[in-house]
């Protein structure tokens, strides 16, 4: 009871900044499984199995506050399930140390970019719109490979449309999707073994229902948040969320 609790107050804060901004369940759920010695690929799939009813939750949330693009819903969501499938079957070799520093210079990049055009009160295009299919397809493998979808696409849908609601809503939307095709990917892949041995997923059972149970009433928030959320302001914050990512990989990680 303990133990799930503790991950349940976990769940809530890390959904609350996810709903909010878009990133941050992923990365905070996963850093805290990491650090207690639990195999990466265990992690992965556990996560995304809390990401389930969360992500369903948060996606109904953006739907009824109107934080969705349904073009770039599309794009990303069909592309990302894509990438997450073919992460978690073929590419966990690429589980490396140049991956990961390629990732945390693309986030400290992508996040300057974004604190500048929201202190310049500019609106420069990163991305052309076209390219949301790419942006769905790069953040479902990085997920598929153990990552984390929303520093990656957020981030990056934000430099594509002028909205942060509409970056962030359409992001979590796709989210759940990308994270339904990665964990029945990760169950495939485990009843052929290729995880290996010592594996016991019945040892997350907790710590995946705190993590879900917990998020579940900070996801209903997440929709208002975006939608009400000063547009500067909301840029500002997903530009140093996304540098403090880059940082805490960098340095913890």
């Amino acid at each position: 009871m303990h133990e799930f609790l503790t991950f349940a107050v976990i769940g809530f804060l890390a959904q609350l900044v996810d709903g909010a901004l878009g990133m941050g369940f992923g990365v905070i759920s996963s850093s805290v499984l990491l650090a207690q010695g639990i195999p990466p690929a265990l992690v992965s799939a556990s996560v995304n199995a809390a990401k389930l009813p969360t992500g369903l939750t948060s996606a109904i949330s953006h739907y009824v506050h109107k934080n969705l693009d349904w073009e770039i819903v599309r794009n990303v969501a069909i592309f990302g399930a894509i990438g997450g499938v073919i992460g978690s079957l073929l590419l966990t070799s690429l589980k490396g140390h140049m991956l990961s520093v390629l990732i945390n210079i693309y986030l400290a990049g992508i996040g300057l970019l974004i604190l500048y055009r929201a202190i310049l009160g500019i609106a420069p295009k990163l991305f052309a719109p076209s390219k949301t299919k790419f942006i769905g397809f790069a953040g479902g493998l990085i997920e598929g490979i153990g990552g984390s979808w929303g520093p990656i696409v957020t981030s990056s849908l934000v430099g594509a449309v002028n909205e942060p609601r509409f970056a962030i809503g359409s992001s979590n939307f796709c989210e759940v999707i990308v994270s339904a095709a990665v964990f029945v990917a990760f169950l495939i892949t485990f009843s052929f073994g290729h995880w290996g041995e010592g594996m016991d997923w019945t040892s997350m059972v907790s710590s995946v229902a705190g993590l879900a149970v917990g998020g579940l009433p900070a996801a209903f928030f997440g929709g208002w948040l975006s939608k009400h959320a000063p547009k500067r302001p909301l840029t500002i914050a997903l530009g140093l969320l996304t540098i403090g990512i880059a940082a805490y990989r960098a340095f913890f990680t």
